[in-house]
This record gives structure tokens, sequence and C-alpha cells, in this order.
């Protein structure tokens, strides 16, 4: 993959890929993902059908079942007001739930029956995923497909595991169908070990369920861009449908007649060749590339060493787990009036709180912590002032950080580079119980973001404007009297930028978009041109533009 420079994305059932480098590991604990939030361009009306046939797939759902299971999800959409325009929040797996459960449904037996089934798929996997799904937005699918990913799923259940996976799968074929990313060439590749998880030949022979969505999907991907890898060492029990429509098969030395005969049969291999392939050495391999004869090779024998901890893990992607952002699970008054109408009960009782480790800190980090809520922007160097010495000021920060109550960011400010420290929620937890502090903050996102909208605010004030964060929804507004202009700071090439820039144009307002960095800047440029938005209003700087701004030159 390093070769053909190319993302990826891994299903990992055994902390087998947390080894590599150059890697962003989600396991299941911290993934925030709301499968009922269709991807960009694509419908309500059509995500309901593609989610609830994934589902089914998944939770192993009879026609019957799903077919009552879509019904629900339309009729969720529409309490959300979904299909006459885009509104926040969206709902979640949560409300869902809550729909079902609130269906008597006493009226006819078969039904009813279709009630208990899906009520007992949702409760359990809402139950057992605890927090993935406690949000009306997750993380963003659109810049994770711009990473390489391992999504860890040791742990959580298999019907959990099972669908997780078919839904990001689907979720991303969905994306890429939407935004016509056909005929590019390859985007993206996904690898999923024990293949017949997903693609099990027992449910592509259910003929009650119909045929499965995820057999339809791999056939359509590959126009799409993106690749799948699919192992399993057990092949007689993988759908017809994988075997028939990967370009490239890989024999390896394999245990049993029966697995090999399906490996043997899905190659066309020859008596002879098969014969030759029996007798395979560990480090040696069978392929056939499309419809050319198959060749042996020899394999290069890749060493790894599987040393990453739990600990270690948390120690090495707590700065990139805390950059990622989502927005929390809300709901709606007009679906709380028709779910329960009369009754105080929210459902916040199924909810599974996180479960709090002990934080003791010295008195030192206590200090530090105090004055990173009251001056969020002090440059690291100037914190160090608090304490007799800078050796015990960076012994306190070390606390900090190997506690998990903050995290290290850096910036390029004006006067050289600046390191901030930004608390977590744990340590958003703790500074509030513990030390009584109000740890709310002007502006929005993490510390970088924010750094630059209280930067960009200061300019503008300096020059002599008015200016205020999070007025009418943008993250710096000016008022220059005939001129109102609106700043976004960009910190990625994310579509919700491109939805603020519209709603600021709409309202009439100039809008200067700051960018991280040039790769951000070209990203959002484009994606601009795609939607094809008047951008006679709109001038693109980067943040770095404000550190040299004097008050003239704005």
């Amino acid at each position: 993959m390093s070769e053909l420079d190319k993302p990826f994305w891994a299903f990992d059932l055994k902390q087998d890929y947390r080894h590599l480098d150059d890697v962003l590991v989600l396991p299941w604990t911290k993934l925030k993902f709301n499968p009922l939030r269709p991807p960009e361009g694509v419908s309500p009306r059509r995500w309901a059908q593609v989610f609830a046939e994934i589902f089914g797939h998944a939770t192993s759902l009879l026609s019957g079942s799903k077919n009552y299971f879509m019904k629900k999800i339309i009729e969720l959409y529409r309490l959300y007001s979904l299909f006459n325009r885009v509104s926040e929040p969206f709902p979640s797996l949560h409300e869902l739930e809550l729909l079902v459960k609130s269906d008597k449904m006493n009226f006819v037996r078969k039904q009813s029956d279709y009630r208990e089934t899906v009520l007992n798929r949702l409760e359990a996997m809402n139950l057992v995923a605890g927090t993935v799904f406690e949000c009306s937005q997750g993380y963003s699918i659109e810049e994770l497909l711009q990473r390489n990913v391992v999504f860890e799923f040791d742990g959580v259940s298999r019907d959990v595991q099972n669908f997780l996976m078919e839904i990001l799968f689907a979720y991303v074929y969905e994306y890429r169908l939407a935004q016509n990313h056909r005929g590019q060439g390859l985007n993206h590749v996904f690898f999923l070990d024990e293949g017949k998880r997903v693609f099990s030949v027992y449910k592509e022979r259910q003929d009650a369920a119909g045929i499965p969505a995820i057999d339809e999907l791999t056939a359509k991907m590959r126009e799409f861009g993106e690749g799948l890898v699919v192992a399993d060492q057990e092949a007689s029990k993988l759908t017809d449908s994988i075997k028939a429509n990967t370009f490239t098969k890989v024999l390896l030395p394999t245990a049993g007649r029966k697995q090999f005969q399906a490996m043997a049969e899905a190659m066309n291999l020859s008596e002879r060749q098969a014969e030759f392939a029996q007798q395979l050495e560990t480090g040696e391999a069978v392929i056939q590339a499309g419809g050319q004869d198959p060749v042996s090779v020899q394999l290069r024998n890749y060493q790894i060493e599987k040393q990453v901890s739990d600990r270690e893990l948390e120690k090495r992607m707590r700065s990139d787990w805390e950059d990622l952002q989502y927005e929390p699970r809300k709901t709606t008054k007009g679906f709380e009036d028709e779910v329960r109408p009369g009754n105080d009960s929210s459902g916040s009782e199924k909810e599974i709180p996180d479960d709090p480790s002990e934080v003791e800190l010295s008195n030192e980090a206590n200090r530090l912590l105090e004055d990173i809520v009251e001056h969020p922007f002090k440059r690291l160097t100037e914190r160090y002032s608090l304490f007799s010495s800078r050796y015990k000021g960076n012994k306190a920060k070390d606390e900090l950080v190997d506690q998990g109550i903050v995290v290290e960011r850096q910036v390029k400010s004006q006067d050289g580079k600046r390191k901030l420290l930004q608390l977590t929620e744990k340590g958003r937890d703790y500074t509030g119980n513990s030390l009584d502090l109000d740890t709310k903050h002007q502006g929005r996102g993490g510390i970088v973001h924010r750094y630059w909208q209280h930067r960009i605010k200061k300019a503008f004030e300096e020059a002599g404007w008015h200016s205020f964060l999070e007025k009418f929804d943008a993250d710096v507004y000016i008022n220059m009297g005939n001129t109102e202009l609106a700043v976004e700071v960009a910190m990625g090439d994310n579509p919700r930028e491109i939805q603020h820039l519209s709603d600021h144009l709409e309202r009439g307002f100039t809008v200067w978009i700051a960018a991280r960095n040039k790769e951000v800047l070209d990203g959002l440029k484009q994606r601009i041109q795609e939607k094809d938005l008047d951008t006679d209003s709109v001038i693109f700087r980067l943040v770095r533009d404000f550190n040299e701004m004097e008050s003239g030159a704005l």
C-alpha cells in the first residue's frame, strides 16, 4: 500500500494491525458513528432502504421484519422533518429503538412478532455498542477516507462487529456513488480478514432473506475506485459473489480438501495445476489475476513485532483521537411529543456511562491545570514561570499528559512556534468535578481551531472593526458598517465547511476561508467548484497570514 500511495481501511478482529506505522487505530470504544445519518449527497429515503438491508443482513432479519424495520426508519425521518429539508439533528439508533418500543402493535399478531424481533435486535445493538451510536453526527467519513484507518472490533459482540463492517462498507459506496467518483482509478482499499463474517455463503443462500445487499455492492465497488482485499482460512464459507467478483485470487497452503477444492474451483485450476497447488509449502502461493493462467510465487517473509499494548496505543493515539470531531446526540421536540407523550422516561437509563478511572494529581499538576483553564492560549514555556524550576513545570505537564488529562498541540504564531495544552474529555470531567472550575470556553473545536478564532478576531479588532465569535454561526463575524464579513477557520478539507460557506453567502455575507495549510485550501476550492458556488464574495487565506497582518493590511 505504501508503494501505491493510496489510503486504506482495515477491519481488525484480533488487534493485528495496531503494530503498523502511520495508521490511525480506532478501537470500537473510541468510535463515534451515526448510521442513520446519510452520506453526503444521499437522500434519507434512499439511505433508509440501504440501512435496512444492511442491518437486516448483519442481524439475520428475514424479509417481513426487515420491511417493518424500514418503515420505522422512514417514520423516524419524517418525525425529524428530514424529507422536506436537511435539518439538525439527525436521529440515532437510540431514537429508533424508542420509536419501535412506542409502537404497541397489538392488533395484528404477525406485525407484533416483527416488532418484537426488530426491538430485540435494536436493544441488544445499542446496549452492547456502548457509546458508538451516542451522536447525531459521528466522525467525518470523508476525512477518514483520506487516512489509513484500522477499526478494531475485538471485544464487541459478533452482530455489532458484522453490522459496523457492513454499514461502513455500504456508507463508502453510497458516498462514492453520490459524488460520482466513477472511473477515477484506485482511490482507496478495504482489508477484511475472516471474510466469511461479512461475505457468508449461508446468508447468501437464505432464500427468505433475499440476496444480501453486501453481495451486490462487491460487484459495483470497483468502478468507483474502491479496492477490496478479503482473506479467510475457510474459502468454502465465502459467498459465491465475492469469489466471482475478485480480480486477483491467491491460494496459500490449505488444510482440508473442502477448503482447497473451493479455491481450486474459484480459480478454475486444471487437474494438473490443482495437483501442484496441493503441494504448496509455507511461504509459497498460487496467484491468478483476471483471466490469466495461475502462476506459483515465493512470498516475502514480512516480520513485525506485535508489542503495542492498550496503554501504549492510548498514549500513541490520544492526540489523534482528540482531533476527531463529532456532534453529541440530540433530539427534537416533535419526536419527544410523538414517542413519549406524558412520559418522563427518556430512555437515558439504557445508556452505558463511561467507567471513569480514579485520577490523582500532584499539587503542581493541579496548579498547571488551573492555569490551562484560566489562560488556554498561553504558550507552554510561559506556564513554567508558575514553578520554582523549568524541570518541575515540565514534570507537571508530563503528569497531565500521562494521565490523559491534556494533550499537546502546536501552532505557528507570530512570535514563533507555540505549544498549547488542550483539555481532554477526561480532563474536563476531572477539572469540573475535582477542582470545581468552569471549563466552558469561547469558540468551538479543538484548541488550535479556537486559537485561530481568537487571533483572527483580535486582528480585526486591532484594525478598528467590531468582531464576534460564533455570531450568526460564523467562526468570526465582523461588522464593517456597509459590509458583513464571516470568517471560517478550516482545519480540514471537510464538507461541513462548504455548507457553512453556502449558508453565509445566502445571508449576503462576504466570506473569508482561513485554512490550516495549502492542501486544505486546495481541497476546499475543489469542493466549492464541484458545488458550483458563486465565489465572487469569497476570499481564500491561510491562517498563518493573520500572524503577519498589521491593522492596515486587513
